[in-house]
């Protein structure tokens, strides 16, 4: 071997320049790689910055109040309607069970009959109004026939009706006297042949007016059935209560 002779092979310069090649784009790929996850961690990094951020500063939400329901307003309640009680009148006279009778409110005259067991065979139906409405603690009366030793055996013929004058029969000379003289028939004491010979007044109204007594006014004798304020307003300057 020569002195002064590199015993190494001599290398070849295209090979140098090949291998530096390779490690300046292993290097340039290794810091392009680093550089990249650099990139993607302080992205990651500012995300979660920005999350956290947002949650500690985000407003806390209302509380949720729950109200009670609105209570609604009373209705006013109206007043009970007072139920009518029933009627008790008295039926005396020609019915089969004379006596106190209970009926409905609205009941009328023949209402109070029926509940009495009807008119006896004897009784004139048409001197009672059975239309009439009833009030509470009424008297209804059928009048019955006169016997015939008190109605008398041969009663004196009916005069004319005159105008003006509505009944059975006229006043007779009696009852003329009696307005002449200033002397009144009382109602609550005379005997049905007095009150016969008033003007209006037959054997029939005579007994239902005896069947009412006692009457504290003349105006009371409108309750007796058949006699209506105008035959009371003709009798007032002829009877008297006392």
């Amino acid at each position: 071997m020569s002195p002064g002779l590199d015993p190494r092979p001599a290398r070849n310069p295209d090979d140098l320049n090949s291998r530096r090649a390779a490690r300046d784009a292993s290097a340039g790929a290794a810091l392009r790689s680093m550089g990249l996850g650099f990139l993607l961690g302080f992205l990651l990094c500012a995300i979660l910055s920005g999350a956290l951020m947002w949650l500690l500063r985000r407003p806390a939400p209302p509380a949720i109040v729950l109200h009670p329901p609105p209570t609604p307003q009373p209705t006013p309640t109206p007043p009970p309607t007072p139920t009518p009680g029933p009627l008790y009148v008295f039926v005396s006279g020609g019915v089969r069970n004379p006596g106190l009778v209970e009926l409905p409110p609205g009941a009328r005259v023949g209402d109070a009959l029926a509940r009495a067991g009807g008119l006896l065979p004897d009784a004139d139906p048409a001197l009672v109004n059975q239309a009439e409405l009833v009030f509470d603690g009424a008297q209804i009366h059928v009048p019955l026939p006169l016997p015939q030793a008190e109605a008398g055996a041969d009663p004196p013929a009916p005069a004319q009706p005159q105008p003006g004058v509505s009944g059975e029969g006229q006043p007779a000379a009696s009852g003329q006297s009696n307005a002449q003289t200033g002397a009144l028939v009382n109602v609550n004491t005379a005997s049905a042949e007095e009150l016969a010979t008033l003007p209006g007044i037959g054997p029939s109204k005579a007994a239902a007016i005896i069947a009412g007594r006692p009457y504290s006014s003349v105006e009371d004798l409108e309750r007796v059935p058949g006699i209506g304020p105008s035959t009371v307003e003709t009798l007032t300057p002829l009877v008297s209560t006392r």
